[in-house]
């Protein structure tokens, strides 16, 4: 039978180093705060503007900048951080660029963008801390894509969606080729979650806009937040290769 201790230690991620991209606002930043909250040593990184407004630093909570469209600058900073903290336990792929707009006006440019935030880095940052997760036998890959990667959800959203369709199945795959390593990789896929890195102006259209299919109405980060800590920690360890929606039942709507 499992004790209170026993379901603490299921969530304890004390000693662990984590790293979240994307993560000085909305989910990223939610998500870096709750496995902080667990005990794990957290660096938030993310575009030089936002890291700047960043407060949340703490003890156990770092910012760093970081231009996710740069191969170079993803391998320095996730070798830095390996070799300051002692090594990299959890990844939190949460780096983001929303875009939506009629396909037909989508430069080649817009695309490429597109794909280089919210599908490359991803790929640039898991192949930079693999070796370190297995050195130090095992680890946590955690993408964050959304649930427009498996349903269209809004009008206009062919190079957002796309990407994250690319992640989840680069998803899958990292669970397969890594799982002898004790490395499980699993994406998280919010539905309707209101951050401050979404713009208020910003216009939609489509059944995603439609509040009778989500149950409450809106998300809110800290509901992706808790699925992270639990991929995160001991309690998922036989989570692997799994898209998880968090979207308030809008997929079964």
């Amino acid at each position: 039978m499992i004790d209170h201790m026993g379901i603490a230690s299921m969530f304890d991620l004390a000693g662990k180093v984590a790293l979240v991209t994307g993560g000085a606002v909305g989910l990223g930043k939610a998500s870096g705060l709750a496995l902080a909250a667990a005990g794990a040593t957290v660096v938030l990184a993310d575009d030089e503007a936002r890291t700047a407004r960043l407060t949340d630093v703490s003890q156990t909570v770092s910012a760093r900048a970081l231009d996710v469209t740069d191969p170079v600058a993803i391998k320095a900073l996730v070798s830095g951080v390996i070799a300051e903290r002692g090594g990299g336990d959890i990844l939190v792929n949460g780096a983001v660029e929303y875009h939506n707009r009629p396909l037909l006006e989508v430069t080649v440019e817009e695309w490429d963008h597109v794909q280089a935030v919210n599908l490359r880095s991803a790929f640039l940052a898991t192949q930079a801390v693999i070796p370190s997760m297995q050195a130090r036998g095992g680890g946590r890959i955690i993408n964050l894509t959304t649930i427009g990667s498996v349903h269209p959800v809004l009008n206009g959203n062919g190079a957002y969606s796309a990407a994250r369709a690319g992640l989840n199945q680069f998803t899958r795959n990292c669970a397969l080729d890594f799982a002898r390593d004790n490395i499980t990789t699993n994406a998280v896929l919010p539905g309707a979650i209101l951050t401050e890195a979404i713009s208020p102006d910003f216009k939609r259209t489509g059944p995603g806009t439609d509040p009778a299919r989500h149950l409450g109405g809106s998300g809110k980060p800290e509901d992706v937040a808790g699925l992270v800590l639990l991929l995160a920690g001991p309690a998922g360890r036989y989570i692997n290769g799994q898209l998880i929606a968090v979207d308030g039942g809008f997929l079964v709507s």
